[in-house]
């Protein structure tokens, strides 16, 4: 749906602290909660696509705070994503009567 060239531009605005992710989705009307989110996670494992701000850009104090608001809000969804999955896994042992959780005190198989 969206360029390869557009999702890079819109992540390196958010991660540059120029936008954060809610005002690049209300900006450029990207759909999804975490669209955003996923594309930062896609381009991160790409040697191909440098994220990293080069050193001679500094940061003012405003683009730091904003920064950080949005690391909270991606700690924020992270925990989310866990507790949502924890949940899963505690149905999913319930109605399907088996362990899924690896207990404390089970020991590792010499494989």
């Amino acid at each position: 749906m969206y360029e390869e060239s557009f999702k890079l531009r819109v992540v390196r605005e958010v991660l540059s602290g120029a936008l954060t992710r809610t005002e690049a989705k209300q900006l450029y009307g990207i759909r999804g909660h975490s669209t955003i989110l996923k594309w930062i996670r896609k381009f991160e494992g790409h040697k191909s696509y440098p994220l990293i701000m080069s050193p001679d850009k500094k940061l003012e104090s405003k683009d730091l705070i904003k920064r950080i608001k949005e690391l909270e809000y991606q700690l924020e969804d992270e925990k989310l994503r866990v507790e949502g999955l924890s949940k899963m896994i505690d149905i999913a042992e319930r109605e399907l009567k088996i362990s899924i959780r690896k207990k404390s005190n089970t020991k590792q198989s010499n494989q």
